[in-house]
């Protein structure tokens, strides 16, 4: 795609070789399953135009490489995005076909009706230039039939956030039902060609999987964020567009997602202006934002609430300001500060003498703020009398004690399942390990699983193997069991 008078980094170039192995990989598990689709050989005829031995002279020009040890590690990583990228996309469909239900022997009723992706202009790295952009938005809307007055719409539709601009973008009919799939891409591991090490070096190989573990540790709960439209009240606020910016760069996958459902939004509304969308016709959107360490995705319908979904999304990318990165981050953060220190008493001293502390060139520094909470209740409170009468317990009784009873009455009652929560230090697992310990289940007998999990990737390695573990012990247990209760057969 072109984006003629901008300064192209080192890392976005790898970006849209990315991009280019992606969706190399789509197009491949297309041809490998034999799925009908509507692009004939648009695509191969675009594919012969990408010289790999080009693309590498033209990154090593770019970047002012001249030795051939420096070039062979340019070659090694450009190679391995590709590859990495390209295995990405061939599993991509068949995960995807897996989670809406589609299995492989009804690959014949599937159709793919709409396939957009490109491999000219910058996606080329400069090397494929003799199709336009104007050809290629031709070219990919000739797919859905005969457009009357097309100019017209490629004009709308070529804007910043619109559908034309999408990196990939795909409407695939099965049976009665069709599906909306749009993916934005990115990169995080190179911004600059120095962080181009040897890939055939076991330290460079250790420092990068180290530094993955550590981006994987440092990520909050919303990394890898995937939402369901099953989950009810989802919504984006449009106030995110002046985040946008501020964020793009450390929460790639996220903002990348927002990307792609502006793009989806588009494609949708110009689905209906065509009438290729029914009005009682069901339609799965889904959107991703992929990079190189992880995806985050949206699945929504054609439901009123839903498309309103996509629109905020449409909003947010169209209106993001177009601002440095030290510019938008510190208009962020005055508006978090701002935010934040509503939920303080005199907040704003607080906050201004928090920021102040990182002018101190002090290795430790001590901040004093004073709070007063009301009905706050601590675990060695007594309970208030309103709920000891509603919940019919002994009034004297402490938080934590009360929540042992409670969980005690719910153990012993013929209920199968329990969830159980509350803050730390609650008594949970006490409350259930002193259940246990009673003689009349100590003689039944039991089998506690417990496993502590955080976002520690090695957390949840440990999580994998000790349920392997488990399982291997059930499976043992229950043919122990059924070999010791069960009489022999001659």
């Amino acid at each position: 795609m072109s984006n003629i008078g901008k300064k192209i980094e080192l890392g976005e170039k790898l970006g849209f070789l990315f991009e280019v192995g992606f969706n190399i990989g789509l197009l491949t598990y297309i041809k490998q399953n034999n799925i009908k689709q509507n692009y004939d050989d648009l695509y191969s005829q675009d594919l012969k135009q990408l010289k790999f031995s080009r693309i590498i002279d033209k990154l090593a020009i770019d970047e002012r490489v001249v030795s051939d040890s420096n070039r062979k590690i340019i070659k090694d990583w450009v190679l391995f995005f590709l590859q990495k990228a390209f295995l990405s996309g061939l599993n991509f469909l068949q995960e995807y076909f897996e989670a809406v239900g589609i299995e492989k022997k009804y690959y014949k009723k599937l159709n793919i009706l709409y396939y957009q992706c490109y491999f000219h202009g910058h996606n080329s790295l400069g090397t494929y230039t003799t199709k336009t952009d104007i050809e290629a938005y031709t070219s990919s809307l000739k797919q859905l039939g005969d457009i009357d007055n097309i100019e017209q719409y490629l004009n709308q539709y070529k804007g910043k956030g619109e559908f034309l601009k999408a990196d990939t973008l795909m409407l695939v009919k099965y049976k009665d039902k069709k599906y909306i799939i749009s993916i934005d891409y990115s990169i995080f591991a190179i911004r600059e060609i120095q962080d181009l090490d040897n890939l055939h070096s076991v330290e460079v190989l250790k420092r990068i999987l180290l530094k993955e573990i550590a981006y994987l540790r440092k990520k909050s709960v919303f990394a890898s964020l995937g939402l369901d439209s099953k989950t009810p009240k989802i919504n984006l606020s449009e106030s995110l567009a002046s985040y946008y910016k501020a964020f793009i760069t450390k929460d790639k996958e996220s903002m990348k997602m927002i990307q792609a459902g502006s793009y989806a939004y588009s494609f949708y509304c110009f689905l209906q202006s065509q009438n290729l969308l029914e009005d009682q016709e069901s339609v799965n959107i889904n959107i991703f934002g992929y990079s190189d360490r992880g995806i985050s995705s949206l699945t929504l319908t054609n439901t009123e609430e839903h498309i309103n979904i996509l629109k905020t999304c449409y909003h947010i990318y169209t209106n993001a300001r177009e601002e440095e990165l030290p510019t938008a981050r510190e208009k962020s953060l005055t508006k978090i500060k701002r935010q934040a220190a509503k939920s303080f008493t005199n907040g704003k001293e607080f906050f201004n003498e928090l920021m102040e502390t990182k002018n101190n060139n002090k290795p430790i520094h001590s901040l004093t703020h004073t709070e007063i909470v009301d009905n706050f209740l601590s675990p060695i409170d007594t309970i208030p009398t309103e709920i000891s009468n509603n919940l019919k317990l002994d009034p004297k009784l402490d938080l934590r004690n009360a929540h042992k009873e409670l969980i005690q009455r719910e153990l012993e009652s013929d209920k199968h399942y329990l969830f159980l929560t509350g803050n730390p230090g609650i008594g949970k697992t006490t409350a259930i390990t002193e259940f246990l310990k009673q003689a009349k289940i100590l003689d039944e007998g039991f089998l506690f699983f417990l496993l502590f999990l955080g976002d520690n990737p090695f957390f949840l390695l440990l999580y994998h193997s000790c349920l392997f573990l488990f399982l291997l012990f059930f499976i043992d247990f229950v043919y122990q069991f059924s070999i010791n209760s069960f009489p022999k057969m001659n």
